[in-house]
C-alpha cells in the first residue's frame, strides 16, 4: 500500500551547492531521517558513522535533526553540510599532553596567537578541542573595490530598525567599513584602509558558527550602536575616541565565543574560567582575541596612534566588553542612576558609564527591530540554550530554567527578558539620550504585548 503524502515529510534542502528534495515518513526514527540525509550529502556508507550534520535555515539558525522536522517548501530551503569528522573509535580516551591548554603556562606568558587564545574558549579538552587557527586572511581582500552604497542605504544604516537577514556577510563587512569612515575614524586615527579591511575580516573569521552568537549578531549589535547615537544625535558630543572605543567594542564583544555561557565554563571547570579565575571568563576573552588581532602588524588598526591613545583604547574597550557580562548589570545601572538627574557628558567617568550603557543597549537590542526581524532571533538563541541545557544535563552540571527546553517557552522567556530586563536598561538610558521613546522604546514596548498575547494563547489551549 502506498503511503499518503499527509504522512511524508518532504524536505528541500541546498547540499554541496546542489538542491536536493528528500522524503521520509512522519513516523521515523532519528536515526533512519539522519540517514536520509546523510545519502542526500553523498556520504559513503563506510563513513556514516563518523560525521556530523549541520543543518541550517536560510537565516543561519540551527535545525534539529529528529522526528519533529517538518516539511518546508523550496522557498524556504534548509542547508545540509557535512561539518566535521569525528575521532577514530577510543581517541577521546587518549590524551596528548603536547595538545592540551597548559593553564599555568599561558598565565605566566603572553597570548602569542588567535589559535591559543580560542583553544581556551572551547569547553572539550584533549585531542578532541576545536583549535582555530590564526586567521587565514585573503591578501586579496584588501585589494578589492570599494563598495559603493547609495545615500538612502547610508541613512538606513543609521535606523534603528534596520533588517539585518538582507545583508550578506561581505556586505556587513563593508557596512562596518563605512561606519569607521563616516564617523571620521579612518583620518582621525590614520588608520590605513588595506589594514582595516584585513582587520574585519580578522573579525568575521574569528567568529563560532553558533546559532546566536555568531558573526551576524556582532554585525546586528555594531548596528544597532551606530543607530542609537545617530538615533539620540550623541554622535554629535561624543568623542572621537569614544566612537571608535565604542566600534571596535562592538565589532569584538563576542570573538570567539563557544556558545556556552559563563556559567557552563565555570560549572564545568573549563580552561578558561581558570584563567580568569571565574570572573567574566567570556567577556575577558573577547577581549583578548580582539587585541591579539590588534597586535597582529598586518591587522593593526590601532598603529599609528600614540601610545597613550593606545592605552585609552584599550582601557575603554575592555571596560565596554566587560560591561556586556550581564552579571554586572545591576552594578552598572545603580552607577548610571547616580549621575541620571545631573549629567554631565564633559566628566570622564559619566561618559565612560554612557559608552557602557550604549553597548549594553546595543547587546541586547533585537526588540528594538521589527517583529519580522527580531523574532528569528530569539529562535536561535533559544536553540543555543537548550543544546548548552542539553549539555549540562548530561555532564550532570546544574542548569538554568531559562534554557531547559522542557521548562521555557518563547512567548514566557521573552515577556520576562523585555519586561523586567530591556525595557528598565533603555528608560534609564533614555533619562540621558534624547529621542529614544518613540523609535526605540516604543517598539520595544510593541514587542512586549506581542509576547504577552502569544502567552496568554499558549496558556489559553494548557
Amino acid at each position: 500500500m502506498a503511503t499518503a503524502s499527509s504522512d511524508i515529510v518532504r524536505l528541500y534542502l541546498r547540499v554541496h551547492n546542489r538542491d536536493e528534495t528528500v522524503e521520509w515518513p512522519k513516523a521515523s526514527t532519528t536515526e533512519e531521517i539522519k540517514s536520509v540525509l546523510l545519502t542526500a550529502a553523498d556520504v559513503p556508507s563506510t563513513l556514516t558513522k563518523d560525521v556530523v550534520l549541520k543543518l541550517t535555515q536560510q537565516n543561519g539558525c540551527l535545525v534539529s535533526i529528529g522526528p519533529k522536522l517538518t516539511s518546508n517548501t523550496p522557498h524556504t530551503r534548509y542547508t545540509l553540510q557535512v561539518v566535521s569528522e569525528k575521532l577514530k573509535s577510543g581517541a577521546e580516551d587518549s590524551v596528548n599532553p603536547d595538545e592540551l591548554v597548559n593553564t599555568v603556562a599561558k598565565l605566566k606568558g603572553q597570548i602569542d596567537s588567535v589559535s591559543q587564545v580560542a583553544k581556551l574558549a572551547h569547553p572539550h579538552k584533549g585531542p578532541n578541542a576545536m583549535v582555530r587557527r590564526a586567521p587565514n586572511i585573503d591578501p586579496r581582500y584588501a585589494d578589492r573595490a570599494k563598495y559603493v552604497f547609495t545615500e538612502e542605504t547610508k541613512e538606513y544604516l543609521k535606523q534603528c530598525s534596520f533588517d539585518n537577514w538582507q545583508w550578506e556577510e561581505n556586505e556587513a563587512l563593508a557596512l562596518l567599513e563605512l561606519m569607521f569612515d563616516d564617523m571620521g575614524l579612518i583620518e582621525e586615527f590614520k588608520i590605513d584602509v588595506a589594514t582595516l579591511k584585513r582587520f574585519l575580516r580578522g573579525i568575521k573569521d574569528n567568529y563560532n558558527a553558533n546559532p546566536f552568537h555568531n558573526f551576524k549578531h556582532c554585525f546586528c549589535v555594531t548596528q544597532m550602536m551606530y543607530g542609537i547615537i545617530h538615533t539620540t544625535e550623541i554622535v554629535h558630543k561624543l568623542k572621537p575616541i569614544d566612537k571608535l572605543v565604542l566600534l571596535i567594542s562592538c565589532i569584538g564583544h563576542d570573538l570567539d565565543h563557544p556558545g556556552y555561557n559563563n556559567a557552563y565554563q565555570i560549572n564545568a571547570k573549563t580552561d578558561l574560567a581558570i584563567i580568569y579565575n571565574d570572573t567574566s571568563p567570556l567577556e575577558n576573552h573577547h577581549a583578548a582575541v580582539l587585541f591579539t588581532l590588534l597586535r597582529a602588524p598586518e591587522t593593526n588598526i590601532l598603529s599609528n596612534v600614540p601610545d597613550a591613545v593606545f592605552r585609552e583604547i584599550r582601557k575603554g574597550t575592555i571596560r565596554c566588553i566587560l560591561a556586556t557580562d550581564m552579571a554586572k548589570h545591576g552594578e552598572i545601572m545603580t552607577a548610571f542612576k547616580k549621575h541620571v538627574d545631573n549629567f554631565n557628558i564633559e566628566d570622564q567617568d559619566q561618559r565612560n558609564l554612557l559608552v557602557q550603557m550604549i553597548i549594553k543597549c546595543a547587546d541586547i537590542s533585537n526588540e528594538v527591530r521589527p517583529t519580522e526581524v527580531a523574532e528569528p532571533w530569539v529562535d536561535c538563541l533559544l536553540e543555543e540554550f537548550f543544546a548548552q541545557s542539553d549539555r549540562e544535563k548530561a555532564e550532570g552540571l546544574p542548569t538554568a530554567p531559562f534554557m531547559d527546553r522542557e521548562k521555557v517557552t518563547k512567548a514566557g522567556a521573552q515577556v520576562g527578558f523585555i519586561g523586567f530586563v530591556m525595557i528598565p536598561l533603555y528608560e534609564l538610558t533614555a533619562k540621558v539620550l534624547p529621542n529614544m521613546e518613540a523609535a526605540i522604546i516604543q517598539p520595544i514596548r510593541q514587542s512586549l504585548t506581542y509576547y504577552k498575547e502569544m502567552l496568554e494563547k499558549t496558556e489559553g489551549k494548557k
